[in-house]
């Protein structure tokens, strides 16, 4: 946890891999944190060959977890590749891997944009498609019902962590959050169940930031109490500016 002067605490739910960027942050902007990793990344047994590769018109990378654990199998860049994602941060990852995209994610950055985007270009014959276990298959489902062959590579698995009583107690009780920052609707569920029933008046009754209308409406429907704040963009530019405007409005409430 960090400390500053000021009181506001943020708890940060993402895997504990990827939060150390967002700590910097919090902390230049003044804010303190707490760390409850909600969701733990993990590789699986997977094969990319370069012929599959080579094969696909069109070969999308659902997330940063994709690019990174794609690359730990077959390195990237894959320069023959048409390479596509959804949102920045996978385009960032991507960009560390020096792989080109054969066009910038579509605003506002959801798979929904860009299947609209895909309906107005020539149609794709075949896709490869490099995600987590599970999650959504929007994108899957649009290439199956278009009639394009679809190759899925799931190159990583999602778990929730284990945490102990008094982990629980010393973040819902003895150092409550005053926002939480949650990056998916996994992360929510399982924040959730970490939770249970001992710490869910606190968890609920604590203002959260999400990255998407659909997870502020699955924390309606979880129960927490206030409506959730959308960062804008998605992503740890608009969850820092969300937290910050939040703030200010606290300060004037």
């Amino acid at each position: 946890m960090t400390k500053s002067t000021n009181a506001v605490r943020v708890l940060v739910t993402r895997p504990k891999h990827q939060q150390d960027s967002f700590l910097a942050r919090c902390s230049d902007a003044g804010l303190d944190t707490l760390s409850l990793p909600c969701i733990d990344i993990l590789p699986v047994d997977c094969s990319i060959d370069a012929a599959e590769i080579d094969a696909a018109e069109f070969v999308f990378f659902t997330s940063r977890n994709a690019v990174e654990f794609a690359h730990a199998i077959q390195p990237l860049p894959w320069n023959k590749a048409s390479v596509y994602c959804i949102g920045r941060a996978t385009q960032r990852a991507l960009a560390q891997f020096n792989q080109d995209l054969a066009h910038p994610p579509i605003e506002p950055f959801t798979s929904e944009a860009l299947i609209e985007w895909l309906k107005t270009q020539p149609t794709i014959k075949s896709a490869l498609i490099v995600k987590g276990v599970g999650g959504r298959n929007l994108i899957e489902s649009f290439f199956e019902q278009s009639g394009a062959t679809v190759n899925i590579k799931d190159v990583y698995k999602r778990v929730t962590p284990v945490v102990s009583d008094a982990e629980r107690h010393r973040i819902f009780v003895d150092t409550p959050p005053n926002i939480i920052s949650v990056t998916s609707d996994d992360v929510l569920r399982n924040l959730v169940n970490i939770a249970g029933p001992t710490y869910a008046n606190e968890l609920h009754a604590t203002p959260i930031i999400v990255n998407s209308e659909r997870c502020a409406d699955l924390a309606v429907r979880l129960g927490f109490d206030h409506s959730p704040i959308i960062a804008n963009p998605p992503g740890d530019d608009g969850q820092i500016d969300g937290i910050v405007c939040w703030l200010e409005k606290q300060k004037h409430t």
